[in-house]
């Protein structure tokens, strides 16, 4: 019994100490293993979404966020956030939860001013927030919106980034009326 304890705590700290320095270490030496074909030059994905046009009543503009993440859900590119921009912390913000999580220290440096309901359309140059340009493979385009009062909204759809340019209808979710990505020549 007592080395089935102590194998389990020795699988315990060795799984700890990996994820310790996945976290700690630069991102280009914990995804060392992991280093696939980078992004192919003169390649751009833009992203089309319409926010909230059939909204009645009084609409508020809504808050949104549009970004990027890899396949274990951390964040790649904040591509466009959009928050009321009177305020250092605006009150609604957190309620872009999913992207808050990760990324709210980025509000000052990605955020615009909140926009109308309508379409429209935001492009993606393989560049991470890091400003590399990232590596070929699978990605969860996320677009999610909040209003002060209103609907909570999020669209989270997997793409394939590769060598042939592609185009693909995303979901939709209440305030997000619809969505879809085209990948091809910049």
């Amino acid at each position: 019994m007592t080395d089935t304890r102590r194998t389990f705590l020795r699988k315990l700290a060795a799984a700890g100490a990996a994820l310790t320095l996945s976290r700690v270490l630069p991102g280009e030496l914990a995804s060392a293993a992991t280093t696939g074909k980078p992004w192919t030059p003169g390649m751009g994905l833009d992203v089309n979404f319409t926010v909230a046009t059939q909204a009645s009543g009084r609409v508020k503009r809504p808050y949104v966020a549009l970004w990027i993440e890899d396949e274990a859900g951390k964040t790649v590119r904040s591509l466009s956030v959009w928050v009321q921009q009177n305020r250092l912390n605006p009150r609604w913000l957190a309620e872009l939860r999913r992207w808050t999580r990760q990324n709210a220290d980025l509000v000052s440096t990605v955020s615009s001013a909140t926009r109308n309901p309508g379409t429209y359309a935001v492009k993606w140059d393989g560049k991470t927030d890091a400003g590399k340009l990232a590596e070929q493979g699978d990605y969860y385009v996320c677009i999610e919106t909040a209003r002060e009062h209103g609907p909570y909204s999020l669209v989270r759809e997997k793409i394939t980034v590769g060598t042939s340019a592609f185009k693909k209808t995303l979901g939709t979710d209440n305030d997000i009326e619809a969505a879809s990505v085209a990948y091809g020549k910049a």
